[in-house]
């Protein structure tokens, strides 16, 4: 491999197991917030915590993001002191993932937290969400791509219960790096 920074990478998969397809268990929210579907307003609000990761999008793009979505497949998470948007992930029909195809594919899409809200398992409450979502529509191939150096959303990927897709030697070699450090036990076999 010639470079190890993630960074520079391309990003990696996980898939949801088929076996079962089953949703995962969201956890409670902490005191003094709410989770909901996308209502109309939202979109500013939404592209605010998408900038905060480097996603800005333009107005066409934002459209085609959301045109891409299953009906009632944004989410959001609501801090019920300020009504905040501080967390948010979409359920996106995207069977060609552009470096593979996933038959009637799909992929859990901008998962971002905001940076004051982090640390309470936000993330892992909407990422479930999506999943939730995908199985309710009969999807039978989700998954999600992420940057390796993206530590506290993998850590939330493999808690929900995806695995890796370990498709080549040096996508695996890229895993159990990652793997060593988010503290996670890299299982191949599974």
């Amino acid at each position: 491999m010639a470079t190890l920074d993630e960074h520079e990478l391309p990003c990696l998969y996980l898939l949801w197991p088929d076996h079962p397809l089953s949703e995962p268990s969201r956890g409670e929210l902490p005191a003094g917030y709410v989770s909901r579907p996308y209502a109309a307003g939202d979109d500013a609000a939404l592209r605010r915590l998408l900038e905060l990761e480097g996603w800005a999008m333009t107005d066409e793009e934002w459209q085609d993001y959301k045109d891409r979505i299953l009906p009632d497949g944004l989410f959001v998470i609501v801090h019920t002191g300020t009504g905040a948007v501080v967390a948010t992930a979409g359920a996106v029909h995207n069977p060609n993932a552009g470096r593979g195809y996933f038959p009637f594919g799909g992929e859990l899409a901008y998962l971002v937290v905001d940076p004051g809200h982090r640390g309470k398992r936000l993330g892992h409450h909407v990422s479930a969400m999506v999943v939730g979502r995908f199985i309710s529509a009969g999807y039978r191939s989700i998954r999600v791509c992420v940057q390796g150096f993206r530590s506290a959303a993998i850590r939330t990927y493999l808690r929900l219960g995806f695995v890796p897709l370990l498709n080549t030697e040096e996508v695996r070699l890229r895993w159990r790096r990652i793997h060593e450090q988010v503290g996670w036990p890299f299982e191949p076999e599974r």
